[in-house]
């Protein structure tokens, strides 16, 4: 795996954020937001209860980046408030997986749709035969309608594979037509 220092580094401007690669520098900023539980309202089990999440988060996110030439990033605001942590990762099933979580602080100024959008026309530019794909949860419709503003459309619903509330099914979004093998990983993951 090639070290993070010997990649380019890629900041990305959009009209009122600033994406950046993840750093082990960020960590503790993104603890804070993976660790408020008023973040995971919609999955209470995903909660960081422990900073080593966040650590493991981070890294895994570092050599995901180093592997395939975009990831998540840092997200803050062109003044330099830290905003969350968001973008687009490559899964397993060769598709990217389109996601984020924002301090709420920031919540109700679209930067989650802005993010969205910066990441997909990314990941386009990274590796435009990958499909860019999202999971959300049938309790979340504020996320979903962030995925479809980001160009991405619903294509499964049914029960979650992670351990969501009573009722609660997943969904599979997805900004193009998928394999068999990508749509059947992304339901066993969903």
């Amino acid at each position: 795996m090639a070290h993070q220092l010997l990649t380019p580094q890629q900041e990305i401007r959009t009209d009122r954020l600033v994406l950046t690669p993840l750093t082990p520098a960020d960590i503790d900023d993104a603890h804070a937001v993976f660790s408020d539980a008023r973040t995971w309202a919609h999955l209470p089990s995903g909660r960081h209860a422990d900073r080593s999440a966040t650590v493991d988060l981070v890294q895994r996110k570092i050599g995901g980046r180093a592997r395939h030439g975009l990831g998540s990033w840092t997200v803050r605001t062109s003044d330099g408030a830290f905003v969350g942590v968001g973008g687009v990762d490559m899964t397993a099933a060769g598709v990217w997986n389109l996601g984020y979580r924002l301090d709420p602080a920031a919540w109700g100024n679209g930067y989650a749709g802005e993010l969205a959008c910066a990441a997909v026309a990314e990941a386009h530019r990274a590796a435009p035969c990958a499909p860019v794909t999202g999971r959300v949860l049938t309790n979340n419709p504020a996320s979903a309608a962030v995925l479809r503003k980001a160009g991405l459309a619903l294509v499964w619903q049914g029960p979650a594979s992670v351990a969501a509330p009573d009722g609660v099914l997943g969904q599979v979004w997805t900004d193009r037509e998928l394999t068999d093998e990508q749509f059947a990983w992304l339901v066993r993951n969903a």
